[in-house]
């Protein structure tokens, strides 16, 4: 599917993943509507898709946790542009330590921009997707999705909860015209390690992504509206041992912290 003049709204687009899924949409000739919290990144970001591909980026400061925000700057993009054809929740951060070692705050914090921050964006994009009979909702999970491991409990619930939700909805949208896909990558080489503690990964999972590997993801899912993208592969053969035999993944994963 052609993504050309498709308007693009991707939260968390300042850095990392969502940084170069934006200019890869533009490069594609699609319109990237950029938030985060960082206006000035965004600014950044705008200005290299202007010079590059000659393209007008609009940028809204948004934080995913803001009702307020997130409703205000949705009304702003409908307003513009008459519709959102793609929607990217993309926003969100990790922190993998043991659970006791958390504060609730930063549990609570952790769930409100990965899980309800993209819930908040979901339902404020999809009643205009519902009327048009289109749209596309492209959720960034990840392989924590799947799998909880020790210092990872309360970041994968958080995933886990994406994936609930991705899933549910997706038979919610049926027969609509709105296409809902799930994007599930390994550990990805971006700033989400400036919080997030790399030496607590699991020894499995030593391999990085790059943001363009997962930023192609993106690009695949917009054109092809299949459910579920795991990145890399390997990925696939661990959820299919955790179901079908787990006793031992759960020894495979003890053995590899």
């Amino acid at each position: 599917m052609s993504l050309r003049d498709r308007i693009v709204l991707i939260t968390g687009s300042s850095s990392g993943i969502g940084r170069v899924a934006a200019l890869k949409f533009a490069a594609a000739g699609a319109i990237p509507v950029l938030t985060a919290r960082s206006v000035d990144k965004l600014l950044e970001v705008a200005a290299e898709i202007r010079d590059s591909y000659g393209i007008e980026a609009p940028v809204f400061a948004l934080d995913v946790r803001s009702n307020q925000q997130v409703q205000s700057v949705v009304s702003e993009v409908l307003d513009r542009f008459g519709h959102i054809d793609i929607l990217v929740n993309n926003a969100g951060y990790g922190l993998f330590e043991k659970t006791i070692n958390l504060s609730l705050e930063d549990i609570q914090d952790m769930m409100d921009v990965n899980y309800f921050g993209l819930v908040r964006m979901t339902q404020s994009v999809l009643p205009s997707m519902l009327e048009r009979h289109s749209g596309h909702i492209i959720n960034l999970a990840s392989l924590a999705s799947f799998f909880a491991t020790p210092t990872h409990g309360v970041y994968a619930a958080t995933k886990f909860a994406v994936q609930g939700f991705s899933e549910g909805l997706r038979f919610e949208l049926d027969g609509t015209g709105v296409h809902l896909s799930t994007i599930n990558p390994g550990p990805v080489d971006t700033p989400f390690f400036d919080r997030a503690d790399r030496t607590k990964l699991p020894k499995i999972a030593s391999k990085f992504l790059s943001a363009d590997e997962v930023a192609n993801a993106v690009l695949r899912a917009a054109r092809e509206r299949k459910h579920m993208y795991v990145l890399p592969r390997i990925g696939r053969a661990g959820i299919a041992l955790r179901h079908l035999f787990p006793w031992f993944y759960h020894k495979v994963m003890l053995s590899n912290h």
